[in-house]
């Protein structure tokens, strides 16, 4: 039980984020951004909290150079205990090195490459699933479809490689083929080259682990070269960076992403959500907001004792919250998070069961 204190006598916790606020995937660290000011707004308003946590916000613009710098400040001048981001697993994988070398928890709400179970080290959590779940689900409605072979379009950088990588394995084992495979670098805007081989080899999908604003621009151009089979996505296509770069060529399109819990802590942070900014969360608002309640529930259990931060995250309960049970393993890693199969109806994304 929480033993409520004066407000005036609360410890001020300060910690960093680092996310891209502007850029090509700003919606993702915006949305991020506005789960933990929620988070921030009710810890900070309650006696239930020994402590305040204070966040300094850097936008990374979705730029590894830029995220390094940031991460550098903050660990070695700013010396927050805790730094929240990043969101694209690239940039997640530059900033991690920073945050071992100085003993920094870094915390993503985004990062899903499964190269991060590895490569994040001993001070890299995550409250999103890893991407190694989320091609096992896809490689498995697929076949479901009867899709028996398969091109793949890919971002080339560790999310893409990684996520291309393990449904390439999990569609194999199922008796699936592979087309063809083709790569695009990020902020890329003209991906017929790719496409026209691709549609050669005559697959029976195309499925395509790029970000939001170049998955709109190769749904459109997969529609102009005349490829009207199935199109799958990954988890990111479901921002609102794809529908506003593809328009109607996104009608139909399949994608797999992190569920969005359905109990009453949900519902809970989703009214409070809205009320606040008068329109939905998304999955990336809701984990940002449990990972600011996280931490501030860990501070607040250890007010009168020295936190070691990491080892409280990897033996902490079950915690239950705005997106469901969150509980991290060894290698920081979530993997109590659900995924759900989408389709876009009408422009809008609808949870299918085929």
């Amino acid at each position: 039980m929480v033993v409520s204190c004066n407000k005036q006598d609360r410890r001020e916790i300060k910690i960093g984020a680092v996310l891209p606020l502007t850029g090509d995937i700003a919606s993702y660290g915006n949305n991020a951004k506005k789960g933990i000011d929620l988070a921030l707004e009710q810890i900070n308003a309650s006696n239930d909290f020994k402590v305040k946590i204070a966040v300094e916000y850097q936008d990374s613009k979705g730029n590894a150079k830029e995220a390094v710098t940031i991460m550098n400040k903050f660990c070695s001048i700013n010396r927050y205990p805790a730094v929240i981001g990043e969101a694209a697993s690239s940039v997640s994988l530059a900033i991690a090195p920073i945050a071992n070398r100085y003993q920094v928890v870094q915390i993503s709400p985004i990062s899903s490459s499964p190269e991060l179970t590895t490569k994040g080290g001993d001070y890299f959590f995550r409250v999103c699933p890893s991407d190694a779940y989320q091609a096992v689900i896809l490689a498995k409605w697929m076949r479901e479809l009867n899709i028996n072979n398969v091109g793949i379009l890919y971002v080339n950088n560790s999310w893409g490689v990684s996520l291309k990588d393990q449904f390439v394995k999990e569609f194999g084992a199922l008796g699936g083929q592979i087309a063809g495979i083709e790569s695009c670098n990020e902020g890329d805007r003209d991906f017929r080259t790719q496409l026209t081989k691709l549609i050669a080899a005559n697959p029976d999908a195309i499925y395509s682990p790029t970000y939001g604003k170049e998955g709109g621009l190769i749904l459109k151009q997969t529609k102009e070269l005349g490829y009207n089979k199935s199109v799958f996505g990954s988890d990111v296509w479901s921002s609102p960076e794809l529908i506003t770069s593809a328009g109607d060529a996104a009608e139909g399109v399949r994608l797999v992403k992190p569920a969005i819990f359905q109990g009453a802590d949900y519902k809970t942070f989703r009214d409070f959500f809205y009320a606040k900014y008068n329109e939905e969360p998304d999955i990336y608002a809701g984990y940002s907001y449990d990972i600011a309640m996280i931490l501030a529930k860990a501070y607040n259990e250890s007010y009168n004792s020295n936190l070691n931060l990491r080892d409280y995250l990897l033996t902490m309960p079950l915690y239950y919250g705005a997106t469901g049970e969150t509980k991290f393993d060894g290698n920081g890693d979530c993997n109590t998070k659900p995924f759900e199969r989408q389709q876009i109806m009408d422009g809008k994304y609808n949870s299918i069961n085929k």
